[in-house]
């Protein structure tokens, strides 16, 4: 993960936010776009995006729902 930090940055790739409400620099998760649960590749950085928590939690919380859903 520190790779794909390193090559893109380290803000969200959705919101593009780089520091924290403290005003230091923002925590970036790397988040499978299909997660693994639903087939996604595990080690292709295609498949990987760069979220900070707020984002990582809500594409969370909607693809459990959609999961649940279907």
């Amino acid at each position: 993960m520190a790779a794909i930090i390193r090559e893109r940055g380290r803000k969200c790739e959705e919101c593009g936010r780089t520091l924290d409400e403290a005003g230091g620099r923002v925590r970036v998760f790397g988040d499978h776009i299909v997660e693994l649960k639903d087939g996604g590749a595990p080690l292709d950085k295609a498949n990987v995006m760069l979220r900070c928590g707020r984002c990582h939690t809500r594409k969370t919380i909607k693809a459990r729902a959609a999961r649940m859903k279907g």
